[in-house]
């Protein structure tokens, strides 16, 4: 019988074989610096005008998976089936090339189309306007990183994140106290493309072209699409309570800036499942025909990180009256919201994150975008139920509520994908 610790050593030795421990500190240092950078705006700004970009935002979001209609998703998972370099470089610089000019038109349609989205907070369109364009830098940022990725390089695509959180929260406080969120919205834009910007020098990675995709990689447009769509699917899970508070409860700006920091601590801890996601993706990925080998990965990330996902969110929880107590004493009042969206959080800890990005890596985007379409529908039907007579709480619990349910989900649907590789 093996030692209690021995598959959990196993398991991590592999992972930071991987530059597993680069992948982790990166996603740290883009939590810990985002929420100083969020700290610095709403000790600057106003609750309100905080509302203003919080409303603004989500809406961007939303849409930011889709950018550049999936090129740099689709890229990653191909990358691994080329059989040379040669080849992952051509296909990248088609990527790349194809992928900017879907990427300046989405943020061309979220410009124009700002003043009947912010319709319920006028306010928020000009904010917008200027947040439409992290479409275009957020795609390049990706597209660097993915390169680093096929290339078996997880340390410089860390390395791209470190750069990218170190600009944000310089130029969040630079910008938040020049011109208020306004200022913080162009420091959002401009952070991922001067970040990536050497890196992606370095790596060879400033050429495109737009040749046939489908010649390197046949259904690389109908697996990206479906990633996207997925991905634009599960962010859209992460605004559809801030617009249906909106619609159907807000009272005031200042009540959704105390719901969105609520959410701010519970989501950071998501770095630790999309860490682990991130840096095995491409592993993954060239396993996706070997059941055996599927399961026992989640069972040594079960084993391995689920306990510590349990510990750490339970001392969140624990600690956060003083955690709130940061961003402002107006924001003290989400600490029951918080702990609510925390027990959810546990649920995309140990499900939801790690199995929806499983199944992107076995080649199942499209089953992915169905879950989300399934999840999304019917976290707004409870929204919809709850917010009316409950408020913020009756959306924090049913955003905690479909956490759970859609990791879920995702578990029925790779025990489906590994039954299939057996008949």
């Amino acid at each position: 019988m093996k030692p209690f610790w021995s598959d959990r050593t196993d398991y991590l030795r592999r992972f930071l074989a991987r530059d597993g421990q680069w992948m982790m500190a990166s996603q740290g240092t883009i939590k810990v610096l985002g929420f100083a950078a969020v700290v610095l705006v709403t000790r600057t700004a106003s609750e309100t005008e905080y509302g203003w970009y919080a409303y603004a935002m989500g809406m961007v979001a939303t849409a930011v998976p889709f950018m550049g209609f999936g090129a740099y998703q689709a890229f990653v998972r191909y990358s691994v089936l080329a059989a040379h370099t040669k080849e992952r470089l051509e296909l990248h610089r088609r990527a790349t090339g194809w992928g900017l000019l879907g990427s300046v038109g989405l943020a061309t349609i979220l410009t124009v189309a700002s003043p009947w989205i912010c319709a319920d907070l006028p306010e928020s369109a000009s904010v917008m306007r200027l947040l439409a364009w992290v479409t275009v830098s957020t795609f390049w940022m990706e597209h660097v990183k993915g390169l680093a990725r096929a290339l078996n390089d997880n340390k410089t695509s860390a390395q791209v994140d470190v750069a990218f959180a170190s600009l944000m929260a310089l130029g969040s406080g630079v910008g938040v106290h020049l011109a208020g969120v306004h200022g913080y919205a162009m420091a959002v834009v401009l952070s991922p493309f001067l970040a990536a910007l050497p890196f992606g020098w370095k790596l060879g990675a400033l050429r495109m072209s737009w040749g046939r995709l489908s010649e390197l990689a046949p259904g690389f447009w109908s697996y990206g699409v479906h990633t996207a769509l997925g991905a634009m699917l599960a962010k859209a899970f992460y605004a559809v309570d801030v617009f249906l508070i909106g619609r159907l409860w807000l009272e005031d700006a200042q009540a959704l800036a105390v719901y969105r920091v609520a959410w701010l601590i519970p989501l950071a801890t998501h770095v630790l499942p999309i860490a682990v996601a991130t840096t095995d993706f491409v592993r993954n990925a060239s396993k996706h025909d070997q059941g055996p080998d599927i399961w026992a990965y989640l069972v040594g990330y079960w084993k391995t990180f689920g306990w510590i996902s349990v510990m750490a969110l339970g001392l969140v929880a624990w600690a956060s009256p003083w955690l709130l107590q940061v961003f402002g004493p107006g924001y003290a009042e989400g600490v029951d919201l918080m702990r609510v969206l925390l027990v959810g959080s546990l649920g995309a800890h140990v499900l939801r994150i790690p199995l929806g990005n499983l199944l992107s890596a076995l080649g199942r985007a499209n089953w992915n975008t169905w879950a989300n379409v399934v999840v999304l529908l019917a976290t707004a039907a409870g929204c919809l139920w709850r917010i009316p007579d409950h408020g913020l709480m009756g959306a924090a619990q049913v955003m905690a509520a479909m956490l759970w349910v859609s990791g879920m989900l995702s578990l029925g649907l790779v025990v489906l994908h590994v039954r299939r590789l057996t008949h």
